[in-house]
């Protein structure tokens, strides 16, 4: 397993850590300004009856305002294309594990044809999502890496499509997830029950709903991905420079890896793919962003000078206390003025995986 780095603790420490590498004095100073701070959200296992209302852990079970229900989604808009490749796929997977050599036996091929056609039936009709996590930022809020942009009362809370693993680059994935922001007292709170649709789902060897896993906070400068949207620190045609900086980057990890803490809330992400931003920004104007054709259209060409609004809200990712598995990680994104108006319900959740 490689060495990881923790991120810098604050400007100083990454000065530090950039002198390590060879980059012109003025890349160096761009890079600094151009930091952003973050919390970094540290999991530890725990029993969720020792968990207070309110209070930020990733996975569980959601704590909710009285009367409300366990966030669900409505049938996909294109239900009928995903139910009829999730039907095939049942169907292959049976006839490959019948096979002499296969490398399922014939009861496995069982186990996964049913959970293949599981998933088509789920996508046809309303189904509850995954709940994430929820995050305490009237707490999180006195940490001196909070992110201003950030409101500092309520909770956010993250459910999502982990059966579908709804995809971020259609319109039509975008009913697969919630991110609500509840500012309901913590006392009159109440923890929500399992949907049963959820739970029979779920075995010793896949879940859809995870341990829950308390949460505590520190302070880091996070430095800005060549991914980014904004980046302008060098032309990329400057291979030695890109080279050292990409190497120098490596060395904090990805949020799919062993012996790190893989949550973070604002800052920049520690992305596993590019285009995270821009496919946000096509996105939510209505563009389909699953072919070459579409990003080389007049509209997303008009579009994708907007791209830079979107920044991290949160990241998630794989956790052994909550059972959140690898690969891959969970990135919430929205546009800063969006953040500012409180329309949480604008948001985005991609899932990247390498």
């Amino acid at each position: 397993m490689m060495d990881i780095t923790p991120l810098p603790s604050d400007l100083d420490a990454l000065r530090r850590s950039l002198d390590d590498i060879d980059l012109p004095a003025d890349v160096v100073a761009r890079l600094l300004a151009q930091a952003r701070p973050a919390l970094v959200l540290a999991t530890a296992a725990a029993d969720e009856t020792a968990i207070p209302l309110g209070a930020s852990k990733i996975g569980g079970r959601p704590d909710l305002p009285p009367g409300m229900a366990w966030p669900t989604r409505p049938a996909y808009p294109d239900a009928a294309e995903r139910a009829a490749g999730h039907r095939r796929e049942a169907d292959r997977l049976l006839a490959e594990s019948k096979k002499k050599g296969s490398w399922m036996t014939p009861v496995q091929g069982e186990r996964f044809s049913a959970d293949a056609r599981a998933r088509a039936d789920a996508v046809e009709t309303t189904f509850p999502l995954t709940f994430l996590g929820q995050f305490d930022l009237a707490t999180l809020s006195r940490e001196p890496g909070f992110d201003a942009v950030l409101p500092r009362e309520g909770r956010l809370l993250v459910f999502y499509d982990f059966l579908e693993q709804a995809e971020s680059f259609t319109p039509a994935a975008s009913v697969g997830w919630r991110v609500l922001w509840d500012t309901t007292p913590a006392a009159a709170l109440q923890r929500a029950p399992v949907p049963r649709a959820l739970a029979s789902l779920s075995d010793d060897e896949w879940t859809c709903v995870f341990r829950a896993a308390p949460v505590s906070a520190r302070t880091v400068l996070t430095p800005i991905g060549v991914d980014d949207a904004g980046w302008d620190a060098f032309a990329f045609d400057d291979e030695d420079s890109y080279e050292s900086y990409q190497d120098w980057r490596s060395r904090f990890g990805t949020p799919d890896m062993d012996g790190r803490d893989n949550h973070q809330l604002g800052g920049y992400p520690q992305s596993l793919q590019n285009g995270m931003q821009a496919t946000c920004q096509l996105v939510s104007h209505g563009l389909d962003c699953g072919g070459h054709a579409a990003w080389k259209s007049q509209a997303a060409q008009a579009l994708l000078p907007g791209a830079h609004e979107w920044r991290l809200v949160l990241q998630i990712g794989a956790d052994p206390h909550a059972g959140i598995p690898q690969p891959g990680a969970y990135y919430v994104l929205m546009r800063e003025q969006d953040i500012a108006a409180r329309r949480f319900d604008l948001a985005r959740v991609t899932y990247q995986c390498d």
